[in-house]
């Protein structure tokens, strides 16, 4: 959820909780109001009668209506009380409902005999006073109450555009272009904070990047060229006619040695170059024709393992990604189904449009299969592993959002690629 629709929403439930406490104040106020205002009303109305007896010795005539009506009659309770107020509901067949009337009961005495009157004020007039009031009430509150989120939306969404300008230039920022990261400038001060704070960032990053990219450079070609020298020279002596066979021995070992630092060397670096994402070419690739390319430049290393080799389905799939990157992900997991089985085995190639599988025969996984994809992560028994391949296949396909995922179950182990 965004911030803007956290902040309206915490606005919204603040104001409805606080317009509901004060509708409901508001309520009990005008009721309480409304009911003194009837309230002194039958008591004048009261005292004007019993003021009309003591002045003219007789009753007061009795008047009636649908509004308010006034009943007299002889109280036969030898101690009746003096007064009670009380609610009622009478029937007005005008608008054939019941009406809500606020009843007031008292004694009056004319030549020493008590008669009993009872005071009636509608309170439909009242109530339609109210209910109007109310209304327009809730219309006010429902005004202020949208008036007010929609300028707090407006004023979050000006003051808060600087930093959405900012989160989507970091989205774009790349750190193998050469301009640093551009931000725009603001007059919010904690934005200004957070852009110089940004900028400082990566600043660094990119200067760790360049000397990272660098050191890797150099590393590759410094090393590389030793290594084959290293290698021309062990390969003539491997050819003279004068070794001993312990001499030969040590030399065919040392050239071995070469070999795997060499490929060592070219796998690191290229991990490096897939971390630091500087495959940016991609095309649409038939993966299914690069699978059985690879196949077919491997068919040789299968022979001489003497594997079975099973394509059980190669469906037609398209893949959106860098050829080499792509090449070096489909041969590594190939080679790691050739390298960890044992002879007389049996690859299972199978492609679809959701993923590609490839099981083998072999020795079940000695530790974690989670730990199977980190780097010089190899089994101790297979010759000429460098325990990278699948580092690199877990590198690549988090390049391209692919998921890898391990199974062993009936002798087989379960390698797949889903897209």
């Amino acid at each position: 959820m965004r911030i803007l629709t956290k902040t309206s929403l915490y606005y919204l439930l603040v104001s409805a909780f606080v317009f509901l406490v004060g509708g409901l104040s508001y309520y009990k106020i005008m009721q309480v109001e409304i009911y003194d205002e009837v309230d002194d009303q039958l008591f004048t109305d009261k005292e004007n009668i019993l003021e009309y007896i003591r002045h003219n010795n007789e009753l007061p005539s009795v008047t009636s209506g649908i509004s308010e009506a006034i009943l007299v009659k002889e109280a036969v309770n030898s101690s009746p009380a003096l007064e009670a107020l009380s609610d009622t509901l009478i029937f007005s067949a005008y608008d054939e409902e019941y009406v809500p009337f606020r009843r007031l009961t008292f004694v009056a005495y004319q030549d020493e005999k008590p008669y009993q009157y009872t005071i009636l004020k509608s309170l439909m007039d009242f109530d339609d006073l109210f209910e109007s009031t109310m209304l327009a009430m809730a219309w006010i509150f429902v005004l202020l109450l949208v008036g007010l989120v929609a300028v707090n939306y407006m004023i979050n969404k000006y003051t808060w555009r600087n930093f959405y300008d900012t989160l989507s230039r970091v989205k774009r920022y790349s750190l193998s272009q050469q301009q640093p990261l551009a931000l725009s400038r603001t007059e919010t001060k904690e934005f200004q904070e957070l852009n110089e704070v940004l900028r400082a960032m990566t600043d660094k990053i990119h200067s760790d990047y360049l000397n990272l990219k660098e050191f890797t450079e150099n590393a590759s070609h410094e090393i590389q060229t030793p290594l084959a020298i290293v290698n021309s020279k062990l390969e003539l002596f491997m050819q003279s006619d004068n070794l001993t066979p312990q001499q030969a021995n040590m030399l065919a070992e040392m050239h071995t040695s070469v070999n795997r630092l060499a490929r060592l060397n070219k796998s690191l670096i290229l991990l490096t170059r897939i971390e630091n994402r500087e495959f940016q070419e991609h095309e649409s690739l038939p993966l299914h024709a690069l699978v059985s390319e690879q196949l077919e430049q491997l068919q040789e290393m299968v022979d001489m393992h003497e594997l079975t080799l099973e394509t059980t389905s190669l469906e037609p799939t398209f893949l959106s990604m860098n050829r080499g990157l792509a090449e070096v992900l489909l041969s590594n997991i190939l080679l790691n189904a050739i390298r960890h089985n044992y002879k007389g085995g049996s690859i299972q190639v199978s492609l679809t449009a959701q993923q590609l599988c490839v099981r083998n025969s072999g020795k079940e996984l000695q530790g974690p299969p989670e730990e199977l994809f980190r780097r010089f992560m190899s089994s101790h028994e297979t010759s000429g592993s460098l325990g990278i391949g699948l580092a690199l296949v877990s590198r690549i396909c988090t390049l391209y959002q692919l998921h890898p995922s391990y199974s062993y179950a009936a002798g087989r182990h379960s390698l797949c690629i889903k897209f």
